[in-house]
């Protein structure tokens, strides 16, 4: 059989199987191997409606059954999965196979979250409100758009915002 036609015919088959949007993401991600109990943790680097793609060293093979647990935001979407595409060194894409419509509007949530072009505005701190410091110079608006970025990806709660907005920007 000629291979060059099979690369073909596997890449036509990757690209095919993409009918959902990707969506930027980086969230903490525990992975379980269905068949051995394997667990990992990792990120999850996209999400679309019907899966993400997890960063991974070492990443299980096409057609390994696991269960994900994304963690995002403070929330968390527990789901079964079939990776569907494995890049060693790279990652796995991975499609979810058991989604109810508590996880279906969860992750449609993320997805608004991630694509809505205004920023959540953080709330100044107590400090900023009372003081009648000169306005920030480019480094401290630099920092805040920096942590603003942060909370939108869900990489900072809103504790930590809170924590780093008291904190005099140096």
């Amino acid at each position: 059989m000629d291979s060059s036609k099979d690369k073909l015919n596997s890449e036509t088959s990757t690209i095919d199987r993409r009918q959902q949007k990707r969506h930027a993401f980086s969230a903490t991600t525990e992975v379980k191997e269905l068949a051995t109990g394997g667990r990992s943790s990792t990120r999850a680097a996209d999400l679309s409606q019907k899966g993400c793609y997890l960063d991974s060293l070492n990443p299980l093979p096409v057609g390994a059954k696991i269960q994900v647990r994304i963690i995002w935001g403070g929330e968390e979407v527990i789901c079964t999965g079939i990776v569907r595409e494995s890049h060693p060194g790279l990652g796995m894409g991975v499609a979810f196979t058991d989604m109810d419509e508590g996880r279906t509007a969860l992750i449609e949530k993320w997805i608004k979250k991630l694509d809505s072009s205004e920023p959540e505005r953080l709330s100044p701190s107590p400090r900023a409100e009372t003081s009648n410091a000169a306005p920030p110079n480019s480094r401290d608006a630099l920092a805040l758009k920096l942590i603003e970025l942060m909370q939108k990806k869900g990489l900072l709660t809103s504790n930590e915002v809170a924590s780093l907005l008291r904190d005099e920007i140096a």
